[in-house]
């Protein structure tokens, strides 16, 4: 009498054998970890919700193969959306199907935390807190008690500005404002 493991990892492997997908392909399509099934074969043991979603996998690619390829593509493409959302990405499909009057009248506005502020600016945290206070760098917008975060839009636009304050009346686009590296005076 074969264990329940046992019976699982029998299953998996008369399914690889005879439909000749590749184990990455089938854990990726199943559960979105390409690195389960070589992982199973190493000695671990799946989550019961785990085994269940791979088997019933393995049951709908086996009723119908057409249909379990389009749902996991389906899948496959809300975790690229899900992860691009997370990571402040967009996907070039979605901006083009997305309806335009709603680009045009409302501008999409991401909130920055202040280590994102300081990588793109290169300034520090204090230096940035300092001179939000002083009206030299755009202010922080309240989110609740704590939490304040900086408009990426204004950020940016200040960013362009101090470029374009530093090469004013230089006649070459690039240049610094000095030739030469100043030297102190000793005396």
């Amino acid at each position: 009498m074969q264990t329940l493991e046992e019976q699982f990892n029998t299953r998996l492997n008369a399914f690889l054998g005879s439909t000749g997908m590749c184990p990455t392909t089938l854990g990726m399509m199943a559960v979105g970890d390409p690195s389960l099934l070589r992982q199973i074969e190493r000695g671990r043991s799946p989550s019961l919700r785990t085994a269940d979603r791979i088997l019933a996998f393995l049951a709908a690619y086996e009723a119908d193969p057409a249909a379990a390829m389009a749902r996991y593509a389906r899948l496959a493409r809300l975790r690229r959306t899900r992860r691009a959302a997370r990571d402040g990405k967009t996907n070039r499909s979605e901006a083009m199907s997305r309806d335009r009057r709603t680009e045009r009248t409302k501008p999409e506005i991401r909130f920055l935390r202040i280590s994102e502020v300081e990588a793109l600016t290169g300034l520090s945290r204090t230096t940035i807190y300092d001179w939000s206070a002083d009206g030299r760098f755009p202010r922080a917008v309240r989110l609740s008690g704590r939490a304040v975060r900086w408009i990426e839009s204004e950020v940016l636009e200040w960013m362009d500005e101090r470029i374009e304050h530093d090469r004013v009346g230089e006649g070459r686009p690039g240049a610094n404002t000095t030739t030469e590296p100043q030297k102190e005076e000793t005396e």
